[in-house]
């Protein structure tokens, strides 16, 4: 299976591009990006219902690579592989923590509108990463988001920048870039549609036909 970065992490690394962000705590229906690194262009679509979230990346050609359903509230997070017909459960640990004095969390005065909403800048220092993170966030009660990024936060260990951030209940990045600490780019992420819908129950279940993957250690 891939490693969760690749298509997990862009949860936190949403770019306001001239979309209204609704009030997602009870939000059902489907959130739309495209991410841009260095390197490639990737399609990212997150749709929500409840407690439950599909995630879909497909490549540059719009072709389905990988697949995530995640429980929030039961804390399971299965990786399914569309080609291979198979599915696994990834393992969810206990939180990870900041170590070392590597990260630095710098709440700026820094403001700006982003389609409308007044957004502020915090900014997050990794040097053991030679990564800053600087976070557009606006005040919402964007429940499934925060309940995502604690769970999201035990799998990953990119999800500490955003989980480590002091005080950070119910704020919602409208928009992230990533960055070395030379200041070249690297990584962003574009809302490129935001629509509310009644979502079909079955697309949050492993498909018919899946074989599932154990495990070993």
């Amino acid at each position: 299976m891939h490693r969760l970065y690749t298509l997990l992490a862009v949860i936190v690394l949403f770019v306001g591009k001239g979309v209204a962000a609704p009030n997602i705590n009870k939000f059902e229906g489907t959130i739309n990006l495209v991410k841009h690194t260095v390197f490639d262009t990737s399609y990212i679509s997150v749709s929500v219902k409840g407690d439950m979230i599909r995630l879909e990346q497909r490549d540059k050609n719009k072709r389905i690579t990988t697949t995530y359903i995640i429980d929030v509230n039961k804390e399971i997070v299965l990786a399914l592989s569309p080609q291979r017909k198979m599915f696994t459960q990834v393992r969810v640990g206990n939180t990870h923590a900041a170590t070392g004095g590597n990260i630095e969390v710098i709440k700026t005065e820094n403001s700006m509108a982003i389609n409308g909403v007044t957004c502020y800048q915090w900014r997050v220092k990794d040097r053991a990463r030679n990564t800053e993170v600087a976070y557009w966030v606006a005040n919402k009660n964007y429940a499934f988001f925060e309940k995502l990024v604690r769970l999201l936060a035990r799998t990953e260990d990119s999800f500490n920048l955003f989980a480590l951030i002091p005080n950070n209940t119910g704020f919602f990045p409208l928009l992230t870039v990533e960055r070395t600490h030379l200041r070249k780019e690297k990584l962003r992420v574009s809302v490129t549609g935001i629509k509310s819908a009644k979502l079909n129950d079955n697309l949050f279940r492993v498909p018919y036909g899946y074989e599932e993957v154990k495990r070993t250690s």
